[in-house]
């Protein structure tokens, strides 16, 4: 993708990169619905760092080096756009939201957004996330049995509608969870692939899940509108901005930027914080230093936002857990022109996949990558920057990568001072989704210290 390899045209620029047969009409969909982490795995191993893998009715191919990666989300950018593949998928649910639209629109709403993830509005939050860590953590007794992944869930949310939308949303916290598990049923399996329409399960569950939660939101914008003028959150910014026209947003365009953020500002990080809480505990040595840390800084404060930059082990974990399963297995771009990706021609209009699965573990570039081991952050490596990139990279990376990232921070500290997590299951494996969930409940016991 370089100027250099532009200019090379020639033979190499016009050949399609290898990658596993397929069959007529839907290519490798077979193998890709049957475990995608397995087929990329395979594509990965077998075929190298540009593989074309052609899945199902859309020419597709894998970019799994770093510095290629760079290139397509950073150095390059201009010449890739959001995947239209899934966009389309993720319009149902968050119609033009930022995760989905691109272009001007896209610009636009950012710019909206970004004063709220600033340094210093964080450091407003953190006390928030404390403060509902904390009320969770003193919930629970010795011996009892939690499920993680509900917990965290539960605590991200209550932090997100806290902090970014200045309001409490009571026993509707509980409705809106369930109805965006309702509504991810949609983006699993052979579901992704099918149109809204047809009538299966997945479909009828998505369709009931967002009703419920365009219910909630539009309640939350008709109760905000009134007070957004003298009030200082998200949600007031969004519903008094105006564009160059000066106009505001219509409700569906809020409602659409609320979604989104409800989702993906919750799901992500509670995500993230399961897997390290469960890391921790199938790890002693880890969960003793961690605590060791935690003790040393805080005793038994809770953590507030200059305690976070000096828990240097606390944020490796979470490094860590980030690296072994990172929000989403892969980013995916849409070349606007034809591009040539280590001298193989990769035409526009094509889907590319950015896989952080096979970057985040590649054994080029982590010593030992599928062991959970938090002490290579405190070493200086000498690795390609997008050997990591868990909120992807470059002008569209994740808007609130700050805020999760000391979120994650400040939850685990708070409860690993308080708690020891023993997991009930002897292993973890997961599956994409929208984001990388488990595929089974995480029950841990919680045991003192």
């Amino acid at each position: 993708m370089s100027t250099d390899a532009r200019q090379r045209g020639s033979e190499a620029g016009t050949r399609r990169p290898p990658g596993p047969d397929g069959l007529p009409v839907v290519g490798n969909l077979h193998r890709f619905l049957g475990g995608q982490l397995t087929f990329i795995e395979t594509c990965a191993r077998e075929y190298g760092d540009v593989v074309y893998t052609n899945v199902g009715p859309i020419e597709s191919y894998m970019v799994a080096h770093p510095e290629q990666i760079e290139r397509v989300l950073v150095t390059e950018d201009d010449r890739f756009r959001k995947a239209e593949m899934g966009q389309g998928r993720l319009e149902p649910l968050f119609g033009d939201g930022l995760v989905v639209s691109d272009g001007e629109h896209w610009r636009r709403q950012r710019t909206r957004m970004q004063p709220t993830f600033r340094p210093d509005r964080i450091a407003t939050y953190a006390e928030i996330m404390a403060e509902q860590a904390a009320a969770a953590a003193t919930a629970w007794s010795p011996g009892e049995t939690v499920r993680v992944d509900e917990e965290m869930r539960r605590i991200t949310l209550s932090i997100l509608v806290r902090s970014l939308f200045g309001t409490d949303l009571g026993d509707r916290e509980a409705e809106i969870r369930e109805a965006f598990e309702m509504a991810m049923a949609r983006f699993e399996g052979v579901n992704m692939w099918l149109p809204g329409w047809v009538p299966t399960p997945a479909n009828w569950r998505f369709r009931r899940g967002r009703k419920r939660i365009d219910e909630i939101v539009f309640d939350l914008i008709d109760e905000r509108r009134d007070e957004a003028e003298t009030r200082d959150d998200l949600l007031s910014a969004l519903l008094v901005a105006e564009d160059e026209r000066g106009e505001r947003m219509s409700d569906e365009a809020v409602r659409d930027e609320v979604v989104t953020l409800l989702a993906a500002g919750h799901d992500t990080t509670a995500l993230a914080l399961t897997y390290a809480l469960y890391l921790v505990g199938t790890s002693p040595a880890v969960g003793r230093k961690l605590r060791a840390e935690l003790d040393a800084k805080l005793g038994e404060r809770v953590p507030t936002l200059s305690d976070v930059t000096e828990l240097e082990y606390t944020e490796a974990v979470v490094s860590e857990a980030l690296r072994l399963y990172p929000p989403t297995h892969a980013t995916a771009r849409e070349p606007v022109e034809d591009v040539t990706v280590d001298g193989y021609r990769i035409p526009a209009d094509s889907t590319v996949f950015l896989p952080q699965w096979i970057a985040h573990r590649d054994e080029r570039w982590w010593t030992d990558p599928e062991t959970f081991r938090p002490d290579r952050w405190l070493d200086d490596a000498d690795r390609p920057e997008y050997a990591y990139f868990p909120f992807g990279g470059g002008p569209r990376h994740c808007l609130g990568h700050r805020f999760a990232t000391v979120e994650a921070r400040v939850v685990l500290a708070t409860i690993a001072s308080r708690w020891r997590l023993d997991p009930e299951i002897d292993d973890l494996s997961v599956r994409p989704v929208i984001t990388l969930r488990p595929t089974e409940p995480v029950a841990m016991t919680v045991r003192e210290r």
